[in-house]
C-alpha cells in the first residue's frame, strides 16, 4: 500500500511539474528583422569624389592595415581552451562552469565584431578602388 501511494505521489509531481514546464516554455515571436548580419552599403559622398588619384591611392594604402585581424581564431585562442577546461572540469564550486560559458560567449562576440569591422573596411576599399577606376587612374 505504501509503495502504491509513493508511486501515485511521484506521478502527480511529474504531471504537475510537466504542466508547469510546458506553460513556461512558450515560443517567442518570429523576429521581423533579418537573422544574419547584413552589412550597410557604403555610399559615395562629395568629399571622397573630390579626391585625386594620388589621394585615393594614399587613402587605400592607409586603410590596408585595418583589413586584417590581429585576434587569434576562435579555436586557437588559449582563453577559449581554458574556458572549455573550466566548463568540463567544473573546479570552481560556486560558479560551476558559468564563467567559462560566459567567456566563450564574450569571445565569440568579439570575433563577430572583428569580422564586421573588417568587412566594412573591405567595402570602403572597394568603393575607393571603383572611384579610382572611374577616374581612370590606372592609365
Amino acid at each position: 500500500m505504501r509503495l502504491k501511494s509513493t508511486i501515485q505521489m511521484a506521478a502527480l509531481v511529474l504531471l504537475l511539474g510537466a504542466g508547469s514546464i510546458s506553460q513556461a516554455l512558450t515560443l517567442p515571436d518570429v523576429p521581423m528583422e533579418p537573422i544574419y548580419f547584413e552589412p550597410p552599403v557604403i555610399e559615395r559622398n562629395e568629399q571622397v569624389e573630390q579626391l585625386s588619384c594620388v589621394g585615393l591611392d594614399n587613402t587605400i594604402r592607409n586603410m590596408q592595415p585595418y583589413r586584417y585581424t590581429y585576434k587569434a581564431p576562435f579555436y586557437e585562442d588559449d582563453g577559449n581552451k581554458l574556458a572549455a577546461a573550466m566548463i568540463t572540469l567544473d573546479f570552481i564550486p560556486i560558479v560551476q562552469g558559468l564563467a567559462g560559458v560566459a567567456y566563450l560567449g564574450y569571445s565569440s562576440t568579439v570575433e563577430e565584431k572583428e569580422q564586421r569591422r573588417m568587412l566594412l573596411v573591405e567595402q570602403r576599399i572597394a568603393l575607393l578602388q571603383q572611384l579610382k577606376s572611374e577616374k581612370q587612374c590606372f592609365e
